[in-house]
C-alpha cells in the first residue's frame, strides 16, 4: 500500500477500543529499505514524541489502523534502538532521485510498502507516471535516493492497465522539457568562463532549454527553477 493512504489514519487498541492518536509521519530504516514504524500525534503530543511499532500494528488498510492495545503507543525516550532512525529522519516523499551517474530523474511522490512486513517495494517518481522498485536503488538518504544506472523502470498502468513499450531515455527527457515549460529561473545560469548566459527570473522557453542542452547544463537547468507554491 502507499504511504499516503496510511497519514493521519487514527490508531484504535483492540483490546482497550481507546482512540491512541494518529498517524504522522514513518520511521524509515534508509540501509534496509524498509519502515519500522510510525510517529503518533496523541492529546499529549506537546510533552513528548510517541511511536508506533511496525511489529505491533494489526491491521492499516481500512478506515483506521488498529494495534493490539493501548501500551502498543510508546514515547521516544524508551525505544533507544530506533533513535538512530530517527536521527537521520528519512522521510522519502520529495527528496530527489539520481543515477549513479549523476543524472536527475526526478522526484518521490510516493511509496508502496508491504502492510505484512514494511518492507519498501518500490518508489513511484512524481509527475512521470513510473516507479522504481527497491532492488534497483543503490542507497536512501535524507536528502536523495541513488538508482542504479540501466535500472528496470515500471511504467504505472493507464486506465485500461495497459502498459506501453517506451525508450525510458526519451521518456525522462520529454518530461522533464514539459516539467521546466514556463517555470522562473531561481539563479543566473552561467557558462564555464562565468558568464551569465540566462539571468535569474527568465522564463523557460524551448529555446533556453535547447541552448542549456547545448552547453550541458540541462541538469543544473532543473534544479535552478523556483519551486511551486
Amino acid at each position: 500500500m502507499k504511504s499516503k493512504e496510511v497519514a493521519h489514519k487514527e490508531v484504535v487498541s483492540i483490546k482497550e477500543g481507546n482512540s491512541l492518536g494518529r498517524i504522522r509521519t514513518p520511521v524509515v530504516d534508509g540501509a534496509r529499505q524498509r519502515i519500522i514504524g510510525f510517529i503518533v500525534d496523541d492529546q499529549k503530543w506537546y510533552l513528548e514524541t510517541k511511536i508506533v511499532r511496525f511489529a505491533t500494528m494489526r491491521g492499516m488498510r481500512q478506515e483506521v489502523v488498529t494495534v493490539d492495545d493501548d501500551s502498543s503507543i510508546v514515547p521516544v525516550k524508551n525505544l533507544y534502538k530506533i533513535h538512530p532512525y530517527l536521527k537521520d529522519n528519512i522521510q522519502l516523499v520529495g527528496i530527489k532521485i539520481f543515477s549513479e551517474a549523476g543524472r536527475l530523474l526526478g522526484e518521490v511522490d510516493d511509496f508502496i510498502f508491504n502492510h505484512q512486513t514494511g518492507k519498501i517495494e518500490s518508489y513511484l517518481i512524481r509527475n512521470n507516471f513510473m516507479s522504481i522498485g527497491w532492488k534497483n536503488v543503490y542507497s536512501v538518504g535524507k536528502e536523495m535516493l541513488i538508482v542504479k544506472d540501466g535500472l528496470d523502470l515500471q511504467e504505472i498502468p493507464d486506465a485500461a492497465g495497459e502498459i506501453s513499450d517506451v525508450d525510458l531515455n526519451s521518456l525522462f527527457e520529454q518530461r522533464q522539457v514539459s516539467f521546466l515549460l514556463g517555470k522562473i529561473l531561481s539563479r543566473d545560469m552561467r557558462d564555464d568562463n562565468g558568464d551569465v548566459i540566462l539571468p535569474a527570473g527568465s522564463i523557460i522557453d524551448d529555446t533556453s532549454i535547447g541552448r542549456m542542452k547545448t552547453l550541458g547544463k540541462f541538469t543544473e537547468l532543473l534544479m535552478s527553477v523556483e519551486a511551486e507554491e
